[in-house]
């Protein structure tokens, strides 16, 4: 190539613009805009029909099965990854493995009520999910579970294998296959440790909050067993109970359970409960009422709210394997 012609080209090439020589960037992926109200309105609405065709564990069969300290003979096969995920990694990487549990029951007319929900993840693909024990007690005479992905894919609650009612760990099983497991850390997060929650908190569907572990605390409850407790600055409320607390490594170190209230006086843990919905839409909580303080006369202002967990050790033994 003569001299003239290798300066023409290099002269051409730097005219281009730097765009036509770099590859195109994907463009930005358009955000999910969750209807609340329509995608448990669905969730409802199926789950009725597999209530009313019997695919749903019986009340009577769920209430035998709980039995406090029952371990699930479930294999844990899910690996942690062993590079760190960004924050908006992990979320992709927990949204196909995080669930809403609800209910149904039949009223005292025989009509089909919605019932309450939660939040499960999935520990094994053959329909494995863990949520908290306390999701299923103080139940309605005829109530029946099931399960929905953010797809809006509903399958039926089949059996109940196992859990830990002071741990509150409580093991299910959905008729489904194929499910993508989170892998369930061996060792306790480190406190001031990064963590991610996504769950289902006042009736707001798939919410992802971010924070640090806080500290771990022990405390005696009222059957004056030990409970264990992991504290963390990542947001939940009533709703999000179940609800997987992921590290950095999408391995789930914990299990939003509870929330304490720290006001002018002092107010005991409470759990983050299930919520139940009218078939209308939402159904909004009262504000919470001011409670006069005996001592000084002043209602009670709220400081700070704690969030607590099931420490991931603590899930894993209610597993056998």
């Amino acid at each position: 190539m003569s001299r003239l012609l290798l300066f023409a080209l290099i002269v051409a090439l730097a005219a281009l613009p730097a765009a036509a020589l770099s590859p195109k960037a994907d463009p930005p992926a358009k955000p999910w805009f969750v209807d609340d109200v329509k995608f448990f309105g669905d969730f409802m609405e199926k789950l009725t029909g597999l209530a009313k065709d019997g695919k749903c564990l019986d009340r009577e069969k769920l209430t035998e099965k709980m039995k406090p300290g029952t371990k699930a003979k479930v294999a844990l096969t899910a690996k942690a990854r062993d590079k760190a995920l960004t924050p908006e990694e992990i979320y992709k990487v927990a949204l196909p493995s995080v669930f809403i549990v609800g209910s149904v029951y039949k009223d005292k007319e025989g009509d089909w009520q919605d019932g309450l929900y939660a939040t499960a993840w999935v520990a094994a693909a053959d329909g494995i999910l863990v949520t908290n024990w306390h999701v299923f007690e103080d139940l309605e005479p005829e109530e029946l579970f099931g399960a929905v992905d953010h797809k809006g894919n509903v399958y039926p609650m089949i059996d109940f294998l196992g859990g830990d009612k002071t741990a509150d760990v409580a093991i299910i099983r959905i008729d489904a296959k194929g499910l993508t497991p989170l892998p369930l850390a061996e060792e306790y997060a480190t406190v001031g440790s990064w963590v991610g929650v996504l769950g289902h908190p006042g009736d707001n569907f798939y919410v992802y909050t971010t924070g640090a572990v806080t500290r771990y605390s022990t405390n005696k409850g009222e059957d004056d067993k030990r409970e264990r407790w992991m504290g963390l600055t990542a947001e939940y409320a009533g709703g999000s109970s179940g609800s997987p607390v992921l590290n950095r490594y999408g391995a789930v170190v914990g299990m939003a359970a509870l929330t304490m209230t720290i006001e002018d006086g002092k107010k005991p843990p409470m759990p983050a409960p299930g919520r139940r919905l009218r078939r209308d839409g939402p159904e909004i909580a009262p504000p919470p009422r001011e409670v006069p303080d005996p001592k000084h006369g002043h209602a009670l202002a709220v400081q700070m709210i704690l969030k607590m967990a099931v420490p991931g050790p603590t899930i894993r033994k209610s597993f056998a394997k």
